[in-house]
């Protein structure tokens, strides 16, 4: 009886040992190289900014199943890699001073969010990255309702399904939809921005959660934002400031008690990403 005991006991030792961790997602196929025009951003005016300080995470795609990115530092890089903001990268200077193209095949249906799990690997394996989560107190702004409560619009646009629950046909569909609306909205945010002629400078979502609004006032209020509403779901919203700072009534901060908020200023936990190794070029393709 006592053998069989340990022999169970062996057996179970032994099969544990012969599980490992999922294997993280990874592209099929990639390509790392220096940028080709490195002397010069590959985006228009501004929008370099405009990617800096959109929801962190964001990994743009150029096809339903293929990743180009052009002209980007280590730094954005991993703060893309790694759902943050650049500023919350800590690291080495010289992680912005040279600049990648990347060319990566992303396998059948696969959702946008395992994009930056398979961004994080592919620097780790081309660069040894190697990082460890923090987080750090900051002084910055919660987004909060103001006292006569929110003015807010809500968006109704349809909900899609959950990616689990769709094929990988139609996980394409929708990820192309996606990106046609997102490049749309681009388009239409830079055309906006060039006929500004007016002493206003308006900026309009159609539908945006509190948690991504308070990452877009994070640049304009010069600090981090972190959403204290407790308000859910999507908002149109509109945030027009005077293109001259020092017109009374005009700062982000009048903008944003016009919606009925307010930002309050509070210290805040900032999540940063601190680089422990990292290598200035990758390895050969």
């Amino acid at each position: 009886m006592r053998s069989l005991v340990c022999a169970a006991l062996v057996f179970g030792c032994v099969a544990l040992q012969g599980q490992t961790a999922p294997a993280r997602p990874q592209f099929e196929v990639a390509s790392v190289r220096p940028a080709a025009n490195a002397t010069s951003t590959a985006f228009p005016a501004g929008m370099v900014e405009a990617l800096r300080a959109r929801r962190p995470g964001m990994i743009p795609m150029d096809g339903p199943d293929r990743v180009h990115l052009e002209n980007w530092t280590l730094l954005d890089l991993i703060a893309a890699a790694y759902h943050v903001r650049a500023s919350e990268v800590t690291g080495p200077g010289w992680l912005s001073d040279d600049r990648f193209d990347i060319e990566a095949r992303v396998p059948a249906g696969i959702a946008q969010g395992e994009l930056n799990a398979m961004l994080q690997s592919l620097l780790e394996d081309r660069f040894g990255l190697k990082v460890h989560r923090a987080t750090q107190a900051a002084e910055g702004f919660a987004l909060v309702v103001g006292r006569d409560g929110p003015k807010l619009k809500a968006s109704q646009p349809p909900l899609p399904a959950a990616a689990e629950e769709l094929t990988p046909e139609e996980q394409k569909a929708q990820l192309e939809q996606k990106m046609q609306e997102n490049m749309a909205a681009r388009k239409k945010a830079m055309l906006d921005k060039a006929a500004a002629v007016g002493p206003f400078s308006t900026q309009s979502f159609s539908s945006i959660t509190m948690e991504d609004l308070a990452a877009q006032l994070a640049r304009p209020a010069g600090a981090p934002v972190v959403d204290a509403t407790g308000l859910t779901g999507k908002y149109t919203v509109t945030i027009e400031t005077w293109k001259n700072p020092d017109v009374p009534g005009g700062t982000i901060f009048d903008a944003v008690e016009k919606l009925g908020l307010k930002l309050e200023p509070r210290k805040v936990s900032i999540e940063t990403v601190v680089v422990d190794e990292v290598s200035k070029m990758p390895t050969a393709n």
